[in-house]
């Protein structure tokens, strides 16, 4: 009961509210606004005593629907703490960054100081296939492009009352996070996938060796049969087999189908500057410019955000047509017309899947 005491008080005093504690509950003023949004009046009483609630008081034992509606609106949205940190000297680009794959510089870089917003997260990621399993990771994203970057030291942080995430910056953040779970959450998970991808190649193998053998003892009760009419009825039964193999199969695989899930547990949203350098460059005939941002507050540099995976990068191509930035990883060593450019063209996440070889399907054992 002192933890139910204690979540209640705290949940009251973050809406705003006054709480005070009596030897049977708790005692609370709430704004209106937020005793509206929680369906309560503005003056309450809570009792958490053993002893029946008096008249006029609001029940917030556990199992009470006070505390669970409490609990769902604190569940619903991951808490967000807000940190600044302090800026140090600049630093001027070094000559080697950006690396540029397949185009040059074309002049001098420009920098200017200007304040940034990055996102701290940490993540609850879930494989749900035969049975679940979960790790807890982190993910920093720059919030005025969504691109993953390295994580900020918060050693030095302060809280401040920042402004919330604004529409773009949620917009940037949600994309950061679907990228990174088709792209870099199944390699996270890679033991468990290989764990559910023997477990499906073992079941497959029983499934083939039970329907192989039943096949067989099929077949023979046929010639067995001392009547026509009994072979007739057993040869329709082991006709049967093959659709009986493929329920059962497709049975399997939607027990075994992965079903990979994120979840932000925490988050701290961090404010710093930023020295930003925008950097002219040609690719072919076509000129625009990249920029390169160096972190005030620990002095890293960060590329741009790669257009196809959405990860900060230093070393670079450009596409033909449009000047798409592109990681190592997805240029293509530099092959970027439109046809090829994944940023021109995007393609859809290939679906998570686990693929075995299914000796159900051989006509050996599928009978």
């Amino acid at each position: 009961m002192d933890l139910v005491r204690e979540f209640l008080a705290r949940s009251v005093s973050a809406a705003g509210g006054i709480v005070e504690e009596t030897p049977r509950g708790l005692e609370a003023l709430l704004p209106a606004a937020e005793a509206a949004r929680l369906g309560l009046t503005e003056e309450l009483r809570i009792h958490l005593d053993s002893e029946p609630a008096p008249s006029g008081a609001i029940d917030g034992r556990l199992g009470s629907a006070l505390l669970e509606r409490l609990v769902a609106a604190r569940l619903e949205k991951a808490p967000i703490a807000a940190v600044a940190l302090p800026a140090e000297l600049p630093r001027s680009l070094p000559e080697t960054l950006p690396a540029l794959l397949n185009a040059v510089r074309s002049g001098v870089a420009e920098s200017r100081r200007i304040p940034a917003r990055f996102l701290a997260t940490a993540i609850r990621l879930t494989l749900q296939g035969e049975e679940l399993r979960s790790e807890l990771l982190s993910l920093t994203v720059r919030l005025e492009d969504g691109a993953a970057v390295r994580a900020l030291r918060l050693s030095g942080a302060y809280p401040v009352a920042a402004a919330p995430l604004d529409e773009g910056e949620r917009r940037h953040a949600a994309e950061a996070l679907r990228s990174w779970l088709s792209r870099e959450a199944p390699g996270e998970l890679s033991g468990a996938f290989e764990t559910l991808r023997r477990r499906a190649r073992r079941d497959l193998e029983r499934l083939a060796d039970y329907y192989a053998s039943l096949d067989r003892e099929m077949a023979k009760a046929a010639q067995r049969a001392r009547s026509e009419e009994e072979r007739g009825r057993r040869l329709a039964k082991r006709s049967g087999l093959p659709a009986e193999l493929v329920a059962r199969r497709e049975q399997l695989r939607a027990r075994m189908r992965p079903r990979l899930a994120a979840r932000i547990l925490t988050a701290t949203l961090i404010e710093t500057e930023v020295e930003r350098f925008t950097l002219p460059v040609r690719r072919r005939s076509a000129a625009g410019t990249v920029t390169v941002l160096c972190r005030a507050a620990d002095g890293v540099f960060e590329g741009p955000g790669c257009a196809a995976c959405r990860v900060a990068t230093l070393r670079l191509y450009l596409c033909d047509e449009r000047l798409h930035v592109l990681c190592e990883g997805c240029g293509q060593t530099g092959r970027l017309d439109a046809a090829r450019c994944p940023a021109c063209r995007p393609r859809r996440p290939e679906p998570l899947a686990v693929s075995v070889d299914d000796p159900t399907a051989s006509p050996e054992t599928a009978g």
